[in-house]
């Protein structure tokens, strides 16, 4: 049996440090800006629960870039970023997939998120797929919200300021 073997890199952005992991299949887990390098792998490694870690971008120069371009106002999108969601359902990989089409500058209700998904009713279930959402901003979860025009949750260190930080950001660059 192989043991697997995860690649990260870990990078500083305009609001902090932020990282990613990936395999073979693509990338698994994204962290949002924290203030210390050290912050982002602890967050890596409680996710993974694994030390087969090795640091390495190769191959993800791109998606940094974008990131980073992202935290300093510019209109970018993640459409193209080859993810790995094997460790969810079904359901879940329909609403992580729909939410990632949600375009830069524009906002969904949860419940607006589970009828494009094809969910009608699952709205609930939509704010618990987006609470365990595995990458954040690559899948754009800030950008969905209650029907009520509340923020909802979010799960950045900073919680729903963070959201709501990020939400200003797209709207003035719209």
């Amino acid at each position: 049996m192989s043991e697997k073997y995860f690649k990260y890199a870990i990078f500083l952005t305009a609001w902090g440090w932020a990282g990613f992991v990936v395999d073979r299949k693509g990338l698994r887990i994204f962290v949002l800006p924290e203030e210390g390098k050290e912050d982002v792998l602890f967050k890596i490694k409680k996710e993974l629960k694994c030390n087969n870690l090795f640091e390495d971008n190769r191959g993800w120069e791109n998606l940094i870039q974008k990131v980073k371009e992202y935290y300093t106002g510019k209109k970018v999108d993640f459409i193209d970023c080859q993810l790995n969601l094997d460790n969810y359902t079904n359901f879940q990989k329909e609403i992580l997939q729909t939410v990632k089409k949600i375009p830069y500058g524009e906002i969904r209700s949860y419940k607006e998120a589970a009828e494009a998904a094809g969910y009608p009713r699952a709205y609930r279930a939509v704010g618990n797929t987006m609470r365990n959402n595995p990458l954040p901003l690559i899948i754009p979860c800030h950008r969905v919200i209650k029907s009520d025009g509340g923020l909802g949750g979010f799960s950045g260190k900073e919680g729903i300021a963070l959201k709501r930080k990020m939400i200003d950001l797209e709207s003035e660059r719209k």
